[in-house]
């Protein structure tokens, strides 16, 4: 007898139950296919010997950061180098105040034996052997002669003496629109313009006919001059000869090159011309100022 069983014989639960009974007997196939030994392979695990060495690139060279810190360096040493060039000058331009105020205090001007009996003595060529306008704000140079190799040259102390005045000479200044009050010496050299303003030898006194030149520095030395450039014309320009005063008024203004030796020629009408430099703490000009005589 067959144990068979058609399939429209069974019932609906039967036929659940041996579908089931087959797809479970399926699963439990394919999972002993699936552990079959032929699907593993097996694995070589190289030791520290045998593995290759591997070496890191090299590091790049950063050439620009090199750069960069090599021009900072010398943009630093650039404006220490500026810094100490203006120390250094606004200590020299103290020394040189404080000289002229030293100066100024003590010197005491007083008239020779020539002066008390009234002789003057007048240069010709006014203009000789000069080769720019007296007022400049530098010193004259000291190494016009070259020292041969092998001598040692002293440095000389040389005593400032108050320059002499004589009768008649001017004495005094004052223009009342910029301030001005100072006492005039005779000379306009480096050492005479310590004292205040310089009177060009050789060029007249004052009311006198010509031209009376006076040179004042702008910068150093009290700055007698210093607000030139600001003064108006038809401004009042007192110059004393002692007691007595002369009274100019301002006519021309004007700024020429140090080498423009024009403003120191002679005039057949009794003025005065001032000169300083200019501009201000530069000096490459200088200032003309020409007062005509009045009273």
């Amino acid at each position: 007898m067959s144990n068979k069983i058609a399939v429209s014989e069974l019932s609906l639960e039967e036929l659940e139950a041996v579908l089931e009974e087959r797809r479970r007997a399926e699963r439990t196939q394919r999972f002993h296919e699936g552990h079959s030994p032929s699907r593993f392979q097996p694995i070589t695990v190289l030791s520290h010997a045998d593995r290759p060495l591997v070496f890191p690139p090299p590091p790049k060279i950063k050439r620009g950061r090199w750069r960069n810190r090599l021009l900072f360096a010398v943009e630093m040493i650039a404006v220490i180098g500026l810094i100490a060039i203006l120390i250094g000058g606004l200590i020299n331009l103290g020394s040189m105040e404080n000289e002229f105020a030293e100066f100024r205090g003590t010197s005491v001007l007083t008239p020779s034996n020539d002066a008390v009996s009234g002789s003057l003595v007048v240069h010709p060529d006014v203009n000789a052997e000069i080769t720019e306008l007296p007022g400049s704000s530098l010193p004259p140079e000291d190494d016009q002669f070259p020292i041969p190799l092998g001598l040692s040259v002293k440095p000389i102390k040389i005593e400032l003496t108050p320059p002499l005045i004589v009768p008649q000479s001017p004495t005094r200044i004052v223009i009342p629109a910029i301030g001005v009050d100072w006492p005039v010496v005779e000379g306009d050299d480096w050492e005479s313009l310590k004292v205040g303003v310089g009177h060009r030898i050789g060029t007249p006194n004052p009311g006198t006919r010509g031209n009376m030149v006076l040179s004042g520095h702008n910068d150093v030395y009290g700055e007698v001059f210093k607000s030139l450039e600001f003064l108006a014309m038809n401004q009042d320009i007192v110059i004393y000869a002692g007691e007595r005063q002369y009274r100019y008024v301002t006519r021309v203004r004007r700024i020429v090159p140090p080498t423009d030796l024009s403003p120191l020629n002679p005039s057949r009408d009794p003025i005065v011309t001032l000169i300083t430099c200019w501009p201000y703490r530069v000096d490459t000009f200088r200032l003309i100022v020409v007062g005509e005589l009045v009273e």
